[in-house]
């Protein structure tokens, strides 16, 4: 069984309250639960989610059937990269990432609703368009049929 250091629960709960880090045996990884703008706690299982091509940092793939990333055993330096890259992205960062829960929350709905609202105004032309040339077709507008040759 692995065992969980006392100086990573102290980083993990500098970053967010109600965290909490274990050895999830089930999957065979290292398993960070973390707060979610929802207040529902999230499971994240930590692996490699890079490799070092060239000296560059290259993204790998999850497994297909599990949707793993391969394994990677957590010690104080992979400890550190995650502590480091939860302070930049957490939600609830109070230094330098989202802001406010409230404030990513809202930020989110505004994108999808502008995102619904251009999804609607681009069917609502495409009818149009398509209502106007069957319109056409019916007031006895002449159809014109071009011939076409495929091949020799």
């Amino acid at each position: 069984m692995r065992e969980v250091r006392p100086e990573w629960i102290a980083a993990l709960k500098a970053v967010d309250g109600g965290a909490e880090l274990r050895w999830n045996s089930t999957v065979g990884r290292w398993e960070f639960i973390l707060s979610s703008a929802d207040g529902v706690p999230r499971s994240q299982f930590w692996g490699w989610f890079y490799r070092i091509e060239r000296g560059k940092r290259v993204p790998t793939t999850p497994d297909p059937v599990t949707g793993l990333y391969p394994f990677r055993d957590l010690d104080d330096d992979a400890m550190r990269e995650a502590i480091d890259n939860l302070t930049r992205s957490f939600i609830g960062n109070p230094f330098d990432g989202a802001g406010t829960t409230r404030r990513e929350v809202m930020r989110r709905y505004r994108y999808n609703r502008e995102l619904q609202s251009q999804k609607y105004r681009e069917a609502g032309e495409a009818f149009a368009d398509m209502a106007a040339e069957r319109g056409r077709r019916l007031r006895g507008a002449p159809l014109i049929h071009v011939p076409v040759t495929i091949g020799k």
